[in-house]
């Protein structure tokens, strides 16, 4: 169970590193935002369907912790709109290492709400963490894109969310299929009613456009259900660790696809923020490992 749980994770990371760069190669080939968030909903929707149909829930489990499901959903509406227009407004390498910020959101939780004792070193890891942020963002102070950090960052308060959310209900031993069916479902309900009342979408003629948005929205279906599982098996800050896989591939993706790049500034910036980051959930994992 602790293999599969970690290979999940990994897996996880791998897929969802793979979302911003091609989503951003789709925009590049006419695809709009609104079109990506249908796209994106509809394929997990339809997908996580034939599971369903071997899981079934029984309409308790819904009513029971709705407050949850909901929850969940908020988050994975911010991380969505954060992360597909985010990479609109700024680099997919900019967005990545902004929106991996979210584990730092993760401890402000755990010390708020659970009364959590933050250790020294946990902190002081995640000061460096903040350094390293300066780095990468300092080239862009004079021409900076507050829109485009903005949703990067709401993105990281979806992620947090997301990740808490899962780790209450896994405790609860509520179903990740039965999760991500609430999830996907709800949220192409709630954005195809947005859409069609407020905003207008074209659909692409480009088949690369088409190419480039599928390879998106399967690469989020594999990756939440994958993260899904992982949590359960292996526990959040476990996961979170191993999610480290997602930023790498999408800056070395970005590289590589969109012919982005860091400076040497960003590059060492980039290093403190995942490092830090990285060792942080080690050490927590550590703690919360030594305490059970």
């Amino acid at each position: 169970m602790y293999y599969f749980g970690s290979m999940s994770a990994i897996g996880a990371g791998f897929f969802f590193g793979f979302i911003a760069p091609t989503t951003k190669l789709a925009y590049q080939f006419g695809v709009s935002v609104s079109l990506a968030i249908l796209i994106r909903y509809f394929v997990a929707s339809l997908l996580i369907a034939i599971p369903m149909l071997y899981y079934k829930p029984s309409p308790n489990i819904f009513t029971k912790n709705i407050k949850k499901y909901l929850l969940i959903s908020f988050g994975s509406i911010c991380l969505t709109l954060g992360l597909l227009i985010s990479v609109m407004h700024i680099q997919v390498s900019l967005t990545i290492l902004i929106f991996y910020t979210y584990p730092i959101i993760i401890l402000f939780s755990s010390i708020f709400f659970k009364k959590e004792k933050i250790s020294h070193t946990r902190i002081s890891l995640f000061f460096i963490s903040f350094i390293g942020l300066i780095f990468v963002l300092s080239p862009s102070f004079q021409k900076i894109n507050f829109t485009g950090f903005g949703f990067a960052f709401l993105a990281a308060i979806g992620a947090a969310t997301m990740i808490i959310t899962n780790q209450r209900m896994s405790e609860l031993k509520i179903n990740p299929i039965h999760i991500n069916a609430f999830t996907n479902i709800s949220n192409l309900i709630f954005f195809s009613t947005i859409i069609f009342f407020f905003y207008d979408f074209s659909l692409p003629a480009n088949f690369n456009a088409w190419t480039f948005i599928m390879i998106a929205s399967f690469c989020y279906t594999i990756a939440f259900f994958l993260q899904l599982l992982a949590i359960p098996r292996i526990g959040q800050s476990k996961t979170a660790l191993l999610l480290y896989a997602e930023p790498i591939v999408a800056i070395l993706s970005a590289i590589y696809l969109l012919d982005e790049s860091l400076n040497n500034y960003q590059i060492f910036g980039a290093v403190l923020v995942l490092s830090s980051l990285a060792f942080a959930t080690y050490i927590t994992q550590k703690i919360k490992k030594t305490l059970s």
